[in-house]
Formats: structure tokens, sequence, C-alpha cells
């Protein structure tokens, strides 16, 4: 946007003015283009890292059987998110985003180790589970970084729906309704899917440009699709 509203003031200037108006508007082109490969490298370097670090948390938490009652985690999750935003442009942020990878790790391991326990064909689940997460979030992705449609105006709509469905969550908490469970599994999928679009099309179009922001982003939607996901599958293919 700053670099189009330059080229506007410079398209007022004089004729004479032409070469370095032309001058100016090619550096603006250059420096948009070095931010947006370098948020895009960055974005995707850290998130790989984080995916690893995750993972491999995960396969310890299921390792040991461990378990995170879903109050610390909403808890832990709402902290470390805040803890992230604050010290996105530091050092910091980068301790913070490996912390709420290790948090998203734990958990999951817990749902894998659980899906193992009460299915016999827990593993085919799980591997299942992978692919599609795999599966989706790279077509998404790809999507969003081809298409010319623009979803810029899908961020209310996806924060509305967020909230709606984790205030739906926590009253489930409590009531226990298993379609109420997989309602919600079904719509959280959908949710995830259009955060991977909208984020993915932000560091596509330079709208995001804070790579540990993005990069913790798609890890939570990567995460959350997965394990609703493996819900889903355990519910309507598991073999007790």
């Amino acid at each position: 946007m700053q670099a189009y509203e330059a080229l506007l003031r410079i398209q007022q200037e004089t004729f004479s003015l032409m070469n370095q108006t032309v001058y100016s508007v090619s550096s603006a082109t250059q420096v948009t283009t070095e931010v947006y490969n370098r948020t895009l490298r960055n974005t995707y370097a850290l998130l790989g890292m984080l995916f690893v670090f995750g993972a491999g948390t995960a396969w310890f938490s299921q390792a040991m059987h461990w378990r995170v009652g879903f109050i610390p985690f909403v808890v832990g999750i709402i902290g470390l998110s805040f803890a992230i935003n604050a010290t996105r442009n530091s050092a910091w942020g980068l301790f913070w985003a490996f912390a709420f990878s290790g948090l998203l790790g734990v958990v999951t391991g817990g749902n894998v180790d659980a899906v193992l326990y009460q299915y016999s064909n827990g593993g085919q689940l799980v591997v299942a589970a992978f692919g599609l997460t795999a599966g989706i979030f790279f077509s998404l992705s790809a999507y969003a970084m081809t298409t010319k449609r623009d979803f810029s105006g899908w961020f209310a709509f996806l924060g509305v729906g967020t909230l709606a469905v984790f205030g739906a969550f926590i009253v489930n908490y409590f009531l226990q309704i298993p379609a109420l469970a997989l309602a919600l599994s079904t719509m959280i999928i959908l949710i995830a899917c259009g955060w991977i679009i909208w984020q993915t099309q932000q560091i596509v179009r330079n709208g995001q440009t804070n790579y540990i922001m993005a990069a913790t982003g798609l890890l939570a939607d990567i995460f959350v699709l997965f394990n609703n996901l493996l819900a889903l599958l355990g519910f309507g293919f598991g073999d007790d």
C-alpha cells in the first residue's frame, strides 16, 4: 500500500522528473519483493522446525502416556499466544514459539495415545489423519498462493466462527454430548482450512511480514486439523 501511494504521488510530478519516478517505483518494487521473499522463506523454515519439534514432543508424550487437562491446555495456549505476540520482534518470540509447539505436541501425543489404546486399528487411523492433514495443508497453501481471489475479507468471519466454536467447545466439555463433539470437530476442521487459506495469502500478499506470527499461526492450524481429523476418523472408522 505504501508503494502504491508513493507511485500516485510521483505520477503527479512534472514530466521532467519521469526518470526519477521510474527509478523510485522500481526500487519500491524491489524492496517489496525482498520483504516478501524473506518473510516467505523465514516463515516456512521456522514452520518446519516448529513442526519437527512439536512432532517429537508428541511422540515423547505418547510414549510416556502423558495427558493435559482441558483447562490447563486452554490457559497455556492463551498465555503463550499473548507471549508470542508481545515478543514477536525479538529472540524471545522464538523461545515462546517453540514452547507453543511443545504444548501442542504434548496434547497431540495424548490424543494419539488415546486412539491407539481405544481402537485396534489406531495406528492406521493416525497414519490416515497425518496423510489427510498433509494433503489438505499443501493443497490449500498452493491454492492460496496461486489464486487471484482475495480472501482478506474472511478474517472477521473466521474470527467470529473461531470464538463461537471455542465457546461451544467449553460448554460441551461439561455437557459431554458426543453428537455435539462430532459437529464441533467438523466445524473446527472447516475453520482451520479457512485460516490456512487466509494466513497463507496474508504472507503471499505481504499482509503479514512477521515470520514468527505467521509460522505459529500455520502450526496451530496444522495441529488443530490433525487432532480433529483423528477424532472424526476414530468415530467413523475406529474398531474397538
